[in-house]
């Protein structure tokens, strides 16, 4: 009877002891289950471009990793840009044309505050974010050519069309055929 319980605990032992190195934080081999291959695969499906973290003018962390599946639209304002605050009307109306198939953000340059979140309040229901980029970091990463600027991103992170804010014409021609309206 001893014997039987030595070897049943034996056979415990060897059956948990793979389970455990599996499921062990030490282990950097895939884990199953939700945070297994299919998170593995979404995180490399995250475009470069959108590899990076920030501030919201209020304050609050923002992860651009967040932002990968879809287009994404960042419009770069300034504080002492004359045009951004009847161009944030218009950034907010191309959220509401495209909401939920593009990501719209606007990038508020130094000086800026807590930036044209007034002026730029999507109608639909959206919400447009808006991050502090008080030392041009985000300007630069995206060679934004200064304030009142486009930058367009397709789902893989590739910069597909840039301009100023007053050719809004031809962005939303842009964002319609990115993602197949009209």
């Amino acid at each position: 009877m001893l014997r039987s319980r030595i070897a049943a605990s034996a056979l415990l032992a060897a059956l948990c002891l793979p389970l455990a190195a599996c499921t062990s934080p030490e282990t950097p081999g895939p884990l199953l289950g939700a945070a297994g291959p299919q998170a593995e695969s979404a995180a490399r499906a995250v475009p470069e471009a959108l590899r990076f973290a920030a501030k919201t003018v209020d304050g609050s962390a923002f992860d651009a990793t967040a932002l990968a599946g879809k287009p994404v639209l960042l419009w770069f304002y300034g504080a002492t840009c004359a045009e951004c605050p009847a161009q944030a009307l218009e950034t907010a109306a191309l959220a509401d044309r495209h909401l939920g198939r593009v990501h719209v953000v606007a990038v508020a340059g130094p000086g800026a505050g807590t930036g044209l979140q007034g002026f730029a309040a999507p109608a639909a229901g959206g919400s447009l974010t808006h991050l502090a980029d008080a030392r041009h970091a985000l300007r630069d990463r995206f060679r934004a050519e200064g304030v009142n600027t486009y930058v367009l991103l397709d789902e893989d992170g590739e910069d597909i069309y840039r301009g100023s804010g007053a050719d809004t014409w031809s962005l939303d021609r842009e964002l319609t055929a990115l993602v197949g309206e009209g």
